[in-house]
């Protein structure tokens, strides 16, 4: 399968078969993709728990579950964490990270030039500012890119995975899990293998191409070119959007087939009073 193919045929799966075991060899190649992702300096700042359903405590299943994941929460076999450490950013491990792609012909072209300057100019500027370069939004992004890798090699292997969050859930996590002090969660991944049909009721829609992205300043749309939407159809990155009409029937039949508890559609756990 072509990688833009790939890229259209992704969905959110939210119904998985509990009954069939999600391989750890599998998941260590999602891992690996993760660690293969581009990162700031090399820093490595992305990291993640894997955390295996049957062996978790009731009180983490509990803690893991967003609003509206009832579905996931109740079939998935494997979920893992994905989070960032601002301790990757600490400027003597950064500055190392920076001289160590200078010597592996990564960064620059003179590696003993390259070292210098990083050392001579890099330090004084990104030292004072490291621990809060190390919560910036790029920081985070990098996170995001090694969780598309992972998310991309999880389908490549015929699973599916959805992404979670909550504000109350990942503050929980971060104390079950005894996260250091340096950790923010990113976001939950349920992996295993689908339950309900790859197309999952269609495509999903998404905004207006135009309302995204614009061209030399903001208000000025990119314009796309219907020749190109043709062409990324023939290469199904653009496919049918959702609702399939046969997608209610099927959403019916897994509830009933996975014997699923409607009533625990929604799980909102409120803070105590203060």
């Amino acid at each position: 399968m072509e990688m833009k193919e790939v890229i259209g045929r992704r969905r959110s799966i939210r119904f998985y078969l509990p009954h069939r075991p999600l391989e750890r060899e599998k998941v260590q190649k999602m891992l690996e993709a993760a660690r293969r992702a581009s990162c700031v300096g090399n820093v490595n700042n992305s990291r993640a728990i894997v955390i295996w359903k049957e062996q978790a405590s009731a009180e983490l299943i509990q803690a893991l579950t967003p609003p509206l994941g009832y579905q996931q929460m109740q079939t998935a076999p494997c979920f893992i964490i994905w989070y960032s450490d601002a301790a990757a950013y600490q400027i003597d491990k950064w500055i190392d990270s920076m001289k160590n792609l200078a010597a592996t012909r990564r960064l620059g072209s003179n590696a003993e030039e390259t070292k210098r300057v990083i050392e001579q100019f890099l330090r004084p500027v990104f030292g004072p500012r490291w621990q809060e370069i190390a919560v910036s939004p790029l920081a985070f992004m990098d996170v995001g890119q090694a969780v598309a890798q992972a998310t991309l090699v999880a389908y490549d292997e015929g699973l599916g995975t959805c992404l979670m969050s909550s504000p109350l859930m990942l503050d929980k996590l971060t104390k079950l899990l005894k996260l250091p002090g340096t950790a923010t969660v990113i976001c939950v991944m349920s992996v295993g293998y689908a339950a309900e049909s790859w197309e999952a009721g269609g495509q999903t829609h998404k905004a207006p191409f135009e309302e995204l992205f614009h061209e030399m300043e903001y208000g000025r749309p990119f314009k796309p070119d219907p020749k190109v939407d043709e062409e990324l159809k023939a290469a199904k990155l653009i496919q049918e959007a959702a609702p399939l009409p046969w997608r209610d029937a099927e959403l019916k039949y897994l509830v009933n087939a996975l014997n699923l508890d409607e009533g625990r559609q929604i799980n909102v756990v409120f803070p105590p009073s203060q």
